[in-house]
């Protein structure tokens, strides 16, 4: 689907067009081949150029093609399934500021429904509002992130099995935010450094606060990333100690009750025996048991085997 908007500098809405004009912003989603047809016959690209658009696993890079700029960053998913992190396009041409997805981008459909400070003719400035939103996403998943382990280690006595799943599905989300991120961060570098888009001295602000946005998501999802391998850490020991004192508690057990079957055992046998003839022989037996077994669980005690 094509949706084409404009916003002037004078107007502070943004207003959804019908035919193209200078400044104006395409916004495509669920881009087809058809649509990158579409992409390449107003730019003057090239399709080979274009078909990275529809890789759902490409990673942040950036591209020129003589006046055009190609961009490709990572956005949460919308819909999470194998993948949490989505590909977003950014294509700026002197005329146009197209943005692409083969899904539906959180980001762009935030800025189109709440509105942005840019206009649509501001093409660097309305650039670094797209990635800053996306590094704003990234934020709230990772704090969120960082709020679960620290009410897990609160505890951690009462773990069960579903706890360590949960640890390492949200450690493989934030080894994929680090692997967009890492690239994603390199790629803005570029952008600013490189001469690829034209800069004003009203964003440097704006790509400073970007810039410092981008190093702290990193350093975030490193740390939680260490968070979480030592929480497992944590609950791979206790639920080894917790099995070790079950073995241990059964097999105390074990040897406290193998004296009192093996004197049973032996009064079993169809033999003669000692006190058979005794009347009160029964009673021994079990006061002897009885002796034994709590002498043992005594010595067991203070090993603390118990």
């Amino acid at each position: 689907m094509i949706e084409i908007f404009f916003k002037d500098i004078k107007k502070g809405k943004l207003e959804k067009i019908d035919k193209l004009r200078d400044g104006c912003w395409i916004n495509i989603e669920k881009a087809t081949n058809d649509d990158l047809e579409y992409i390449a016959q107003i730019t003057g690209l090239q399709i080979s150029d274009l078909e990275d658009v529809l890789d759902p696993y490409e990673l942040p890079r950036i591209e020129r093609d003589g006046e055009n700029m190609i961009l490709f960053v990572r956005d949460i998913a919308t819909n999470q399934g194998d993948s949490y992190t989505s590909l977003l396009a950014i294509i700026i041409t002197g005329r146009y500021f197209i943005t692409a997805a083969i899904g539906k981008n959180k980001t762009v459909e935030s800025m189109i429904n709440n509105g942005f400070s840019a206009s649509t003719t501001q093409r660097t400035k309305l650039l670094i509002n797209i990635l800053l939103n996306i590094s704003k996403n990234y934020m709230r998943e990772i704090k969120a992130t960082k709020t679960d382990i620290s009410m897990r280690k609160k505890s951690l006595e009462g773990i069960e099995d579903i706890d360590v799943v949960k640890l390492i599905e949200k450690e493989d989300v934030l080894d994929q935010y680090i692997s967009a991120l890492t690239p994603m961060k390199n790629t803005i570098e570029s952008i600013f450094q490189g001469g690829y888009v034209q800069l004003y001295s009203y964003d440097n602000d704006l790509i400073e606060d970007l810039l410092i946005a981008t190093r702290q998501l990193l350093d975030n999802c490193s740390t939680t990333v260490r968070n979480i391998r030592a929480l497992r850490e944590a609950y791979q020991v206790i639920v080894t100690n917790r099995l070790n004192n079950t073995i241990r508690v059964l097999t105390s057990l074990t040897v406290i009750l193998t004296i009192p079957t093996i004197i049973g055992s032996l009064y079993g046998m169809n033999i003669n025996i000692p006190g058979e003839n005794d009347q009160y022989a029964f009673y021994y037996i079990i006061l002897f048991i009885l002796l034994v077994t709590a002498l043992l669980y005594v010595l067991f005690k203070k090993k603390r085997w118990f």
